[in-house]
């Protein structure tokens, strides 16, 4: 579920929709993503890891935006 809510938070913002992913679908993945992901898993683009650096954004940012930046992702607008 995650794999495809990310993905679906992707092709959301690549076709300028402006509500990218349900909030309660985001916060399952968003939950799930946090006790899975391990920080081993996480590296630049030349590291070969699977994942980017999680992008920092507010704590009351709107949950969709918090798991697209769990996963390396930038909000926009900037949340």
């Amino acid at each position: 579920m995650t794999e495809f809510a990310v993905h679906s938070w992707d092709i959301a913002r690549a076709t300028t929709q402006t509500r990218p992913l349900d909030e309660e679908i985001a916060a399952h993945a968003l939950a799930w993503a946090q006790r899975a992901l391990k920080p081993e898993n996480r590296g630049d683009e030349s590291s070969g890891k699977a994942f980017g650096p999680e992008v920092p954004v507010s704590g009351d940012a709107p949950v969709p935006d918090r798991l697209a930046a769990f996963f390396g992702r930038r909000p926009w607008p900037e949340a």
